[in-house]
């Protein structure tokens, strides 16, 4: 099979989990190799654009980003965000309720930058809604809570702060495989022509999205158990060893 378009997952994938954080150089010179060689590379992460476009400039992307969960479409050509998915307003009012409930701070992206929501004011327009540092068992509830929600697409991830996790609350056709379908139509690759690796469990829906499902030495179990292979970890330059078997062997 030849795979003409490869999809990253960024922290835990691409980077050492941390905002600041780059490829290393062999990451780098293996994503150069692969796009020499034809296939288009894109990353598909919960990351807006101001905290992504580092790496995409940094890898020199040539494929359409999934960014923001699937809320948004980047073009690193452009350097612009060429399709978005705005958050449904009538689904606001039991999130800002379960945020009060379990007296969890709610920040609320607006495609450019995110500001802890305080109940009054909202921007002019909105992308998604996050719960950024819960831990896992009020996660859950919250999560129980929302699950019933029309309109909406629940993420849960891996917070920055150790120990935690956080949820990404976006509209319901916002997902990364919402993403990578909608690239597919852009480009004309074929879903089933794509790679797609990651490490978390909004992973899952790239994997899905995907014809070779990769999960990270690192990943967490369930995405394992459904992938086709296993990378090495992050540490270990788990995406080069993608690209060098799959891509340049």
């Amino acid at each position: 099979m030849k795979y003409k378009a490869l999809f990253l997952d960024v922290d835990g994938t691409t980077v050492i989990h941390g905002v600041d954080n780059l490829p290393s150089e062999r990451v780098t010179q293996a994503v150069k190799r692969a796009m020499q060689a034809g296939i288009s590379v894109s990353l598909a992460t919960s990351r807006p654009p101001r905290s992504a476009v580092h790496v995409i400039e940094h890898l020199k992307l040539n494929g359409y980003c999934v960014l923001s969960s699937g809320a948004q479409i980047y073009d690193p050509k452009s350097k612009t965000v060429i399709i978005k998915k705005e958050f449904p307003m009538s689904s606001l009012q039991p999130i800002v309720a379960a945020a009060k409930m379990y007296n969890a701070p709610l920040s609320i992206y607006d495609g450019e930058k995110e500001f802890v929501y305080d109940g009054t004011n909202l921007p002019g327009e909105v992308l998604g809604m996050y719960f950024p540092k819960l831990e896992p068992a009020v996660l859950q509830d919250i999560t129980k809570h929302l699950e019933g929600v029309a309109g909406i697409a629940l993420h849960r991830m891996e917070a920055w702060e150790a120990g935690y996790e956080c949820l990404d609350i976006v509209n319901a056709e916002a997902s990364k495989l919402h993403g990578v379908v909608e690239v597919s139509r852009l480009t004309g690759i074929e879903t089933h022509e794509i790679i797609g690796v990651g490490d978390g469990y909004n992973d899952f829906a790239l994997l899905l999205a995907c014809g070779l499902k990769i999960a990270m030495g690192n990943a967490v179990p369930e995405l394992k158990e459904v992938a086709d292979f296993v990378a090495p970890s992050v540490s270990d330059d788990g995406v080069a060893t993608v690209i060098e078997k799959f891509i340049l062997s």
